[in-house]
């Protein structure tokens, strides 16, 4: 039942049913939803998650379809169904060894839908009530419980949380690497002045801003649109927006641009100090791509993801 937070390298009835006038064959589809999330593909493991909510009624599916929501980046979906199987009974063919497991997975799953929607400490008590099975497990639980504490606060808790989680699978959970605040702020404006004079000026106009981590107000309200663990943020009207306001009358207007990188998370994603630059660069540069009213499809061709 490992925990999905862990770092890796740069990040988840067989008679159907008609539903909607769309025909479910739950078996397979089930089966196609574990296959997607096992392979990282989001998109996928969100359109089957939304296929199947309503077609599962065994705890085993519904956590399934709940990890493919937490997969598919629609974390407040895994925990409506999470929640709901709380307390629930237990299904009469289930061994009491397989019924334990699955509840523990549930809380594990649970922990990660509660992260990701901004509450780190309810995600820190339903990880703490999990027993893990072998270090792998073990590293695992001591590196999420390291990031419900930072984002808590409480930074020489989560530091010695991850040190535990790395002496416990080194290959797994490696040491992170850090980089001072100044040395991102001196990184940020070497990878400005290496753009080309144009993208420079469009730059020029957009504060960008190193932080630790985001802020909790945000991941609250957004309930998970902004991940814990994002990387970098842009916020503002894009140029291609504003082009198409100042055409539509409205004369010229700012931005209000600005772009946020989040240092302690690409600390987490990076092996070492080189991969943490280079991550910071990458990192950068896809925000303003944003800012040039590129979508999340043109910044990936572009190799900005």
């Amino acid at each position: 039942m490992a925990i999905d937070s862990v770092r890796g390298p740069s990040r988840r009835s067989s008679a159907g049913s008609n539903r909607g006038g769309c025909l479910v064959d739950s078996e397979s589809d089930l089966e196609k939803l574990r296959n997607a999330v096992e392979d990282g593909d989001v998109n996928r493991s969100l359109a089957l998650a939304k296929l199947l909510r309503s077609n599962v009624s065994r705890m085993d599916e519904t956590i399934l379809v709940a990890t493919g929501f937490l997969e598919g980046g629609a974390p407040l979906d895994a925990l409506k169904l999470l929640e709901s199987l709380a307390g629930a009974p237990v299904a009469s063919d289930l061994s009491q060894n397989r019924a334990q497991e699955l509840e523990q997975l549930r809380k594990v799953r649970l922990a990660e839908a509660l992260y990701a929607t901004g509450d780190p400490r309810g995600a820190l008590d339903s990880v703490e009530s999990v027993t893990p099975a072998g270090a792998q497990e073990a590293s695992d639980r001591e590196y999420f419980i390291g990031l419900c504490q930072d984002h808590l606060g409480e930074l020489a808790l989560a530091e010695a949380h991850f040190e535990r989680a790395a002496q416990l699978d080194p290959l797994r959970n490696p040491p992170i690497p850090s980089i001072s605040e100044r040395e991102a702020h001196l990184l940020v404006s070497e990878v400005i002045e290496e753009l080309p004079e144009v993208l420079r000026k469009s730059l020029a106009e957009v504060p960008v801003m190193i932080e630790d981590l985001p802020d909790r107000k945000l991941i609250e309200e957004t309930r998970g649109e902004v991940h814990p663990d994002t990387l970098g943020l842009y916020s503002g009207i894009n140029l291609v927006d504003r082009s198409h306001l100042e055409v539509g009358g409205i004369g010229e207007i700012p931005t209000g641009a600005s772009i946020r990188i989040y240092r302690r998370n690409l600390e987490r994603i990076c092996q070492d100090r080189e991969e943490l630059r280079s991550e910071i660069r990458i990192t950068l540069l896809h925000e303003f791509g944003h800012h040039l009213g590129l979508d999340e499809d043109d910044v990936d061709r572009l190799g900005l993801s």
